[in-house]
């Protein structure tokens, strides 16, 4: 009788080996578990990543449109009273305006006593692509500059002129010509982008 007991007893339990097995097993399910919670977690980052970089682009490309789409002839004068191009290139220097133009459009939600016209730029600083504004269009001071694109390399433009012929640089036979048509190329994290505006359709 007291042997059923004990044999009983044993059948009940686990043995070492099948208790090692068991932990092992527990273990390798729940280094899967890690695993696969860190690659959630790792895609999710990346996936933000990348929507953050669509959205960034895509508010770039639709600003530019509208703002190359509302370009004008109309020249200005700079602090010193020189009267300047409606349309002009720089691009060389640390913080050379790559383009500066007026553009029309502007609006004038609070009713201010100003011009609807703006003149805006856009300059390459330390691989940023930020669009400049300025408070008035002939001098003045000029906004808090609005960084479009970070991390850009290899920027690049051609520029295509009224007789359909494109170059690397803007020259203009008189202060109030505009180019047709502007190619930006440019690289952002090892991948070359490339983007077309027309200029001055909102006014043609």
């Amino acid at each position: 009788m007291e042997q059923n007991s004990a044999f009983s007893c044993n059948r009940n339990g686990f043995t070492l080996v099948e208790m090692m097995v068991a932990l092992f097993i527990f273990a390798m399910l729940s280094m899967a578990g890690v695993f696969m919670l860190r690659s959630a977690v790792d895609s999710d980052e990346i996936t933000a990543e990348n929507l953050g970089q669509m959205a960034e682009m895509q508010r770039f490309v639709s600003l530019m449109e509208a703002d190359l789409s509302q370009a004008l002839p109309r020249t200005y004068r700079d602090e010193g009273g020189s009267q300047m191009p409606a349309f002009a290139s720089e691009p060389d220097g640390p913080e050379a305006a790559f383009l500066k133009f007026t553009r029309g459009g502007q609006s004038n939600i609070n009713g201010e006593a100003r011009s609807n016209l703006e003149r805006v730029e856009y300059r390459m600083i330390d691989g940023n692509l930020e669009r400049w504004r300025y408070r008035m269009t002939d001098g003045g001071s000029i906004d808090q500059p609005a960084v479009l694109i970070s991390q850009v390399g290899s920027l690049t433009l051609r520029f295509r002129d009224k007789r359909g012929q494109w170059s690397g640089g803007w020259r203009t036979e008189r202060l109030v010509d505009l180019p047709r048509a502007i190619e930006i190329r440019f690289e952002r994290g090892g991948r070359p982008y490339r983007h077309l505006f027309l200029v001055g359709t909102g006014y043609l």
